[in-house]
């Protein structure tokens, strides 16, 4: 799948296909935004692939995981409110999950139809 710029892959396993496009629209804007203040691509760490708690959104192609190692603290905060602003009036929910086992990242959830 070619990404839009400004968005990128951790690595080749991780699965977009199937991802509902509401959810990847969104992405792309926001990878946009990412690489105009970080001057980097926002990485997608999970998207259909990898193992998550039983009824993850991840399954159904509802759900992406955002990487945060790549950043300070305040590089995460700001990106925290980014999505806090950009998600108003959206059908996406997001998590900051950097104390949850299985790495640090960002998730985000597609609410809509």
């Amino acid at each position: 799948m070619d990404l839009p710029m400004g968005l990128a892959v951790a690595n080749p396993s991780v699965v977009l296909d199937g991802v509902s496009p509401g959810l990847l629209g969104f992405l792309a804007q926001m990878g946009i935004v990412h690489k105009t203040v970080f001057g980097k691509d926002l990485v997608i760490t999970s998207g259909k692939d990898g193992t998550h708690v039983p009824g993850s959104m991840h399954y159904t192609g509802h759900a992406v995981d955002l990487r945060t190692v790549d950043k300070d603290p305040a590089g995460v905060d700001l990106l925290l409110h980014m999505l806090a602003y950009a998600v108003v009036g959206e059908r996406i929910a997001f998590f900051d999950e950097r104390n949850k086992p299985g790495g640090a990242h960002i998730h985000l959830e597609w609410l809509g139809a």
